[in-house]
């Protein structure tokens, strides 16, 4: 744990001077320059005060989120935010350190348990090998001697070359489990004769085809158990892997096979007749040479500082608490080498979070010996975040540590159990998924938790071999303290991270539902660049997309990261492709085929103020005018007092249908806004104008993402073609109907009648005289006969379950349907008859005419003979093979005459 700066280390200045203070154009005595730049296109500002700025203009702003946490852009100024996170800087009363051994890795060529271990019976099948990432652990492969090398007796030379490979690298399968009420660990079996690379890839394959494996526990792990299993255990040994999957599979729907205990005798024994079983047979010389790699992870708890002084050292208390191993028998390196991570832990007394300051962290890897590594930005921050890197090999073959980690702690409110972050795919926030909004919801409910009244602090971990952390631990703790007066950890309010990365959450939400709403030609890009910020709140993850790959690239991450302290999308239009291409368009889900639309618009003079599309428009110009431009072929609504019915029994009923209707609605397909609104006022609306504009054409737009407005012809004058539709009038039977209509059980009605506004309107007319009720009937149909818009609802019968929200085939829009009494037409006219489009090359006798005549050949006399069609019954079967009557015989009348 070295350290790499300089006592006169100043952390504040994590920002650049020329960014936030005034500075002078002079560069050198000799030349003064007086002029002086005063910087006023950025506003650098703490994540404290972009939260408070957040609370104050949301109730105005509702764009306030994504413009600060998102594409850092002052909601006032417009000027670029600059993030500095020490302007947040808070010092916590005491700083704890604690010690402990986090997981243990241990090779061997030949493995002994302290007592039983496990033996899997059949191969394990899993969706990926045991070590599938780099544990950073090499192993030194003896490489066979060629034939020059060998001679023509095969002892011309004895040295032998090794290489250097990564455990990781060599093909692998679980062999056995060692459990114990305190924990399990998982013991490998290795075959380093198998190493080869994958089919046209440069990648190692270390997954062991299933036939291959099943070959090894048939012919050798089976017959080799069979040796050694007392005679009371055979019967629950199988003899083969068939029969051992046939009763898994009977068994449940686990696909991990049983596992039978052996004693520490019984397992030497077992492995010496695996050897001499793969010796013997030439047909099993690929799988030789195999050793085991014993394996345990998750185990601080288990050991921190020596389980809180019950222990005298961590690994004093690894030795109490997992008392299955022979810990002596494996720190003797002539039996195998034992890895051992030692980690040393920086907890803040009190609500604080700390984050790795990278300047000075980078420092001290570098002074330490180790390499670059990887940096991972935490939540994309230019200048906090964690280091991971391997030691050259010069410094490891003195000090004996391959590895370390430096992280902060605040990850592990959101650490998933097997530690691989998975957020829902692109395509899923591409269709604003309920999957998308339920993962949104559950991270904010987490930020928003416990995790902003608790601590967390750093971790400083290493990879060392055995012998290396005994010498270490005795005195990791005086180093983690001299460390930290290097300054290397920056330490804010955990209310202040936690708000900052929820308001980032809440920002790239909104910025994801407006996006939705605008559906801009490039909205499978930008959707995928949003992602990819939601998935570094809790990790870095790896980018795998092409498109992906190039959005960043063109964005230059790296540079705005350090600029602006955070990755801000200001530049976002300018900096990406203008259009998603067909793999873009394919990855997301999107139709491939399909073209935004667009209508070119008529130019609207003054004598067209009243008729945007003129005053007789054929039905095909309205029905495309309203479904692509409906704001500008009907009238603005305008609330008028004359249809309060005055009534407040009628005014009470349509403003509860009003709010029912619009909370039915999922969070998929609405708005901000509508979101916004719902916060404002969860009734929505209180008053009967209030509800009436809510049908409106402006607010119908506001509220859903995505719409398909519908034309109806109830009501025109004119050239109707098709089916009559219902007038607005008429569809209040569907919204307010009939008690004898009772919907089925899975209907969408059914809550309205049950416990919704249905049933308070059944409830009422029940208690009306029959002159009352038509007075209600007669208010409801002014009202509805008064709003623009409406859902295309369907009225449940006693076979079909209606529907309520609609969407339109083979879309995402909701369908909603217009009231014609708004459209700015004076009837509907006929269809324009289509103007016959000029030919372009003439027709085929023609052209073969002239060609005939060009080689002086009379077209007339060699006229094509045109093949006769075969005739094709197409009459049906029943039609052949119907029942023809005999033909009538006619009876002719001859006259015989008589010689």
């Amino acid at each position: 744990m070295t350290i790499g700066v300089s006592d006169t280390y100043d952390p504040s200045q994590q920002v650049g001077f020329w960014r936030s203070k005034n500075y002078s154009l002079s560069r050198s005595s000799l030349f003064p320059d007086e002029r002086v730049v005063i910087p006023s296109d950025v506003h650098i500002m703490g994540a404290s005060e972009m939260l408070l700025d957040a609370r104050r203009l949301a109730s105005h702003n509702t764009g306030v989120y994504e413009s600060l946490f998102v594409y850092g852009a002052d909601p006032i100024g417009s000027q670029r935010i600059i993030l500095d996170l020490e302007l947040d800087l808070q010092f916590p009363r005491e700083i704890t350190i604690s010690v402990d051994i986090d997981s243990y890795i241990w090779v061997t060529h030949n493995f002994r348990p302290a007592l039983s271990m496990g033996i899997y019976l059949a191969p394990v099948i899993d969706q990926q090998v045991p070590i599938h990432k780099h544990n950073h652990i090499y192993v030194d492969i003896l490489m066979p001697q060629s034939t020059e090398d060998q001679g023509l007796d095969g002892t011309q030379r004895e040295e032998w070359w090794t290489k250097s490979i990564p455990l990781s690298s060599i093909p692998h399968v679980p062999f056995g489990v060692l459990s114990t009420a305190n924990h399990t660990s998982n013991l490998l079996l290795c075959f380093p004769r198998m190493i080869h690379n994958r089919v046209n890839s440069s990648r190692r394959a270390t997954r062991i085809p299933l036939d291959v494996i099943d070959l090894f526990w048939n012919e050798v792990v089976l017959p080799s158990i069979s040796l050694e299993a007392p005679t009371s255990s055979l019967p629950y040994v199988d003899t083969t892997v068939h029969e051992i999957r046939y009763k898994s599979r009977k068994g449940g729907s686990s696909r991990r096979p049983k596992a039978i205990p052996f004693s520490q005798m019984a397992f030497k024994k077992i492995q010496k007749h695996m050897r001499t079983l793969v010796d013997q047979s030439p047909m099993l010389a690929s799988y030789g040479s195999f050793f085991f790699v014993l394996e345990g992870k998750g185990i601080k708890l288990w050991t921190k500082d020596g389980q809180d002084g019950r222990y005298t050292s961590p690994y004093e208390a690894l030795k109490a608490n997992f008392s299955n191993l022979d810990w002596d028998y494996m720190m003797d390196r002539t039996h195998g080498e034992l890895y051992l991570d030692v980690g040393a832990s920086f907890n803040p007394i009190g609500n604080f979070v700390g984050l790795w300051r990278l300047d000075a962290l980078q420092a001290s890897f570098r002074e330490g010996g180790f390499k670059k590594g990887t940096t991972h930005h935490t939540g994309t921050l230019g200048r906090y975040g964690g280091i991971q890197a391997e030691m050259t090999l010069e410094h490891a073959y003195h000090s004996q540590i391959c590895f370390r980690s430096a992280y902060q702690l605040c990850y592990e409110a959101i650490r998933p159990n097997n530690n691989e972050p998975k957020f829902v795919s692109d395509k899923d926030a591409y269709n604003l998924t309920e999957g998308y909004l339920k993962e949104c919801q559950w991270i904010h409910e987490i930020y928003n938790g416990g995790p902003s009244h608790r601590g967390y602090g750093c971790r400083d971990e290493y990879r060392m071999s055995g012998q290396a952390a005994l010498e270490v631990l005795p005195q990791l703790k005086d180093r983690a303290k001299a460390f930290l007066k290097s300054q290397p950890i920056l330490w804010i309010h955990s209310h202040v991270w936690f708000g900052l990365m929820d308001s980032r959450l809440e920002g790239l939400r909104r910025a994801q539902k407006t996006l939705k709403t605008e559906n801009p030609p490039n909205y499978g890009t930008k959707t995928s660049i949003l992602c990819h910020l939601l998935r570094c709140l809790n990790s870095t993850p790896i980018v795998m997309d092409p498109h992906l790959r190039q959005s960043l690239k063109s964005l230059d991450v790296e540079r705005v990261c350090d600029r602006d302290g955070m990755l801000f999308l200001y530049d976002l239009d300018s900096q990406i492709i203008p259009e998603d291409s067909a793999d873009v368009r394919k990855t997301m889900g999107a139709n491939i085929k399909s073209r935004r639309k667009t209508l070119a618009l008529p130019n609207l003079t003054a004598d067209s103020d009243d008729w945007p599309i003129g005053p007789e428009p054929s039905w095909k110009d309205v029905v495309k005018m309203i479904e692509q431009h409906p704001q500008l072929l009907m009238r603005h609504w305008i609330y008028d007092s004359i249809w309060d019915p005055g009534d407040s029994d009628v005014g009470l009923l349509f403003v509860q249908f009003t709010r029912e209707f619009w909370l039915q609605l999922g969070g998929t397909q609405t708005t901000n806004e509508f979101a916004d609104a719902v916060t404002t006022n969860n009734r929505i609306c209180d008053t009967l104008e209030e509800a009436m504009t809510c049908w409106s054409l402006d607010r119908v737009n506001q509220w859903i993402i995505s719409i398909k407005f519908q034309a109806c012809s109830a009501g025109l004058e004119g050239d109707k073609p098709g089916r009559p539709h219902l007038s607005f009038v008429q569809r209040r039977t569907t919204f307010f109907p009939d008690r004898d209509t009772a919907p089925l059980q899975s209907s969408k009605w059914k809550t309205y009648w049950t416990e919704g506004y249905i049933s308070q309107y059944h409830k009422l007319c029940s208690q009306l005289s029959e002159a009352q009720w038509d007075h209600l009937q007669d208010r409801l149909d002014i009202l509805f006969a008064n709003i623009q818009c409406l859902p295309d609802a369907n009225k449940p019968t006693a076979k079909s379950p209606g529907s309520t929200w609609t969407l339109a085939y083979d879309q995402d829009s909701i369908k909603i349907v217009t009231n014609p009494c708004f459209y700015r037409i004076q009837k509907v006219g006929g269809q324009k008859r289509a103007i016959k489009r000029p030919t372009v090359i003439k027709r085929a006798q023609d052209f073969r005419a002239e060609v005939m005549r060009m080689q002086g050949r009379d077209p007339r006399r060699n006229q094509p003979v045109h093949p006769r069609k075969a005739h094709i019954d197409r009459r049906s079967v029943k039609v052949k093979c119907a029942r023809k009557p005999p033909t009538r015989q006619i009876k002719v009348e001859s006259n015989h005459s008589i010689y």
